[in-house]
């Protein structure tokens, strides 16, 4: 088989590793592993060994299937530190027309004072979110040239530490994968899920992962807001088993078997403890999240809008009825949207060759010759 045909994606999660290889020539042979282990992706706390092997065997069984080397990976990943910087820049023009230089420009300035800011960090995405002509509004680049006196981006970059990535390439080198683009993992799968719910105006995805919790904003296509809270499904199983006095082995057991009842909570009193437990957490992720968005305004009750809850830690809402507080009737509507090994990596695949996702290729300097133009920007390092 041509290996050319082949793009592999790997959704590297701190208590998963998935796999999928695309064939890009025939769907039917596209490619999905996933396997449990668990990582640390904290910088003062970096600990992926049992990972290693895990990723090694994941390859190992996807090249004895798909019968090529598999080289060039896309990683997607989400950090406890991930962040988001927006920034607003701005070129007097003297009533010129834009090219694609005065662009090009703003966006290299835009980098460099990240980069010279935020010198331990790497930056995963740059996003364009909007473009203003004096008081032209565009939320793409316009077809047609304009005159304008002054030129503004308004851009978000994502990013997190330099230090966890370059540990996590050096894990790659071992296994010979070269890490061809990065990912903020909820970022692309929410971005994906998003075109799910058109029907409403602001979407707000939940992803409760193992150790942390990340939450997306989006309005239409666009992502408006990201914010990654040091809390996860881990600290529920935690809590389980100091109440009960159980290992957290045990407690993590416990806590799986809840969405698998409908039925799960009676009335004795150690179900009833689990629920306090479980209400508890469950309340301090909404309570943090729901605060960063009334803060910055995002919430707003004549929109059509829903939170939708993503992520295994979230799977202990789904077929339950746990009670949610009042502050989340400002939402019109409540989703929990079951993932799995397929529509994760497929939302690495799909934000990959998206033209619509406004975002700024970073590429090599070795590949200019690609031109300046694809998808939105190429932007070279």
């Amino acid at each position: 088989m041509d290996k050319q045909n082949f793009e592999t994606f790997i959704d590297y999660g701190s208590s998963k590793i998935r796999l999928g290889v695309f064939d890009k020539s025939v769907v039917k042979q596209n490619f999905f592993l996933e396997k449990r282990c668990l990582s640390d992706f904290k910088l003062k706390n970096f600990d992926i060994e049992e990972s290693e092997k895990v990723l090694e065997e994941l390859v190992l069984q996807a090249e004895k299937k798909v019968g090529v080397h598999l080289k060039n990976i896309n990683l997607m990943v989400d950090t406890p530190d991930l962040f988001s910087i927006d920034v607003s820049i701005k070129k007097e023009l003297d009533g010129k027309k834009v090219d694609l230089d005065d662009v090009k420009y703003l966006l290299r300035d835009a980098k460099i004072s990240i980069q010279n800011n935020y010198n331990d960090k790497k930056i995963i995405h740059i996003i364009v979110e909007k473009i203003i002509f004096d008081d032209q509004v565009f939320f793409s680049y316009p077809e047609e040239k304009i005159n304008c006196k002054k030129l503004i981006l308004e851009i978000k970059f994502i990013c997190f530490s330099n230090a966890v990535y370059k540990q996590i390439n050096e894990k790659f080198k071992k296994n010979h994968l070269l890490i061809s683009n990065i990912y903020c993992s909820s970022y692309v799968k929410s971005f994906h899920y998003n075109r799910l719910f058109d029907n409403y105006d602001k979407k707000f995805f939940l992803d409760i992962g193992y150790k942390k919790t990340c939450l997306t904003v989006f309005e239409n296509k666009k992502l408006v807001f990201i914010l990654t809270l040091p809390v996860g499904g881990n600290h529920i199983t935690k809590d389980i088993s100091k109440v009960i006095g159980i290992n957290e082995s045990d407690a993590e057991k416990i806590k799986c078997e809840l969405n698998k009842s409908n039925t799960i909570f009676s009335d004795n009193s150690e179900e009833e403890l689990l629920k306090r437990v479980i209400y508890a957490r469950i309340d301090e992720i909404l309570n943090l999240s729901l605060k960063n968005m009334s803060n910055l305004n995002m919430i707003n009750e004549n929109e059509k809008s829903i939170l939708v809850f993503t992520g295994e830690g979230s799977k202990i809402l789904d077929k339950n009825s746990i009670y949610l507080k009042d502050e989340l009737s400002i939402f019109k509507d409540m989703n929990f949207y079951e993932e799995n090994n397929i529509s994760i990596t497929q939302s690495g695949f799909n934000f990959n060759k998206s033209d619509d996702n406004f975002e700024v290729n970073i590429v090599p300097k070795k590949l200019k010759k690609l031109g300046f133009f694809e998808r939105f920007f190429h932007f070279f390092s």
